[in-house]
């Protein structure tokens, strides 16, 4: 499948960009490592116009051997009717760790709701990342339950779901995709829309298919976009040669951290941080020519500046 990109912010909805990485960020606010299956709710600080609602948990089956239960999301609901739901997945340092190992195995896709349009058999995902999504541990059902089972509640309240949005980062980012094919399957009478933030490819041509039918069914442009840095290295696993591709509409930026003696430098973590996406964004979004350029563009939150320049498409995983 060809891939459609942009690098001008004006080219996309800045709004809900600049919107969705902030909820993403609030994801990572509501983890603890010394609680992790506890979401600290007095961490998080709602998008403007919004209100926190809800958090969800998972199994962390992808770095953890013990399978603990972790913290892995959370919703906000816009103040004013019609209700706009933000549904925020967390993602992980952790996956920096593990990116030469994903993608060894895959798995079909199996969606919540039994009863939905079949699933082509010839469609699998990274089975980590399924594995996160689906999996239940004793009294604690699977994230993929709790995701659904709050949106029901939700659509029977007096404050129903008029416009979803779904987002997340890096393992997020994975998780949102699966959330988002997901629901057009299950619950396709809901308007959803997903913006993403350094996502890992997910599943193989047959997932890519099947997910851009699926918007197509709906009369949607854009129901699912990327934004990648083109020096961030999560965006380039698991590997197109063991078959994944990416859903086809990126939104790109270029950033990294550079040296005191300028010289690039290989801080994997700098290029996938979260702030900086963030950083990079508002950037752009205040440049009337819709682009960030600045050699040494500060993100106060990480104590250090990044460069920020103009994307090059071709340079995509190919510059660490």
């Amino acid at each position: 499948m060809s891939m459609h990109y942009v690098s001008n912010i004006n080219d996309i909805d800045k709004k809900k960009g600049l919107l969705l990485i902030d909820a993403s960020l609030q994801a990572y606010n509501a983890f603890s490592e010394k609680a992790p299956a506890q979401c600290q709710t007095d961490k998080i600080i709602p998008p403007v116009g919004y209100d926190f609602v809800d958090s969800w948990t998972g199994i962390d089956s992808l770095f953890n051997k013990d399978k603990t239960v972790e913290c892995y999301g959370v919703i906000f609901r816009s103040k004013t009717a019609p209700y706009t739901y933000i549904f925020a997945f967390r993602g992980t340092s952790s996956l920096l760790d593990i990116l030469d190992d994903l993608g060894a195995e895959s798995t079909i896709f199996t969606p919540y709701d039994s009863q939905s349009t079949p699933v082509p058999t010839t469609l699998t995902v990274e089975s980590g990342f399924f594995d996160v999504y689906s999996e239940a541990n004793g009294s604690t059902p699977s994230m993929q339950n709790q995701l659904f089972s709050l949106i029901d509640v939700y659509n029977r309240s007096e404050k129903p779901i008029s416009q979803l949005y779904i987002t997340g980062h890096s393992l997020g980012a994975a998780l949102c995709e699966l959330f988002t094919l997901d629901v057009a399957l299950s619950r396709p009478d809901i308007i959803a829309s997903n913006y993403n933030y350094a996502s890992p490819r997910v599943g193989n041509s047959d997932f890519v298919t099947f997910y851009g039918e699926q918007s197509a069914q709906k009369n949607t442009a854009t129901r699912t976009l990327r934004i990648q840095n083109t020096y961030d290295k999560v965006p380039c696993v698991p590997l197109e040669d063991m078959g994944y591709q990416h859903l086809s509409s990126a939104f790109l930026i270029a950033f990294y951290e550079e040296s005191r003696f300028g010289i690039e430098k290989f801080n994997l973590l700098a290029r996938h941080s979260a702030l900086n996406y963030q950083a990079v964004l508002t950037c752009a979004a205040n440049n009337h020519s819709g682009i960030c350029e600045n050699k040494k563009l500060e993100v106060p939150a990480n104590d250090y500046a990044v460069t920020s320049q103009q994307p090059d498409q071709h340079s995509i995983c190919k510059t660490f």
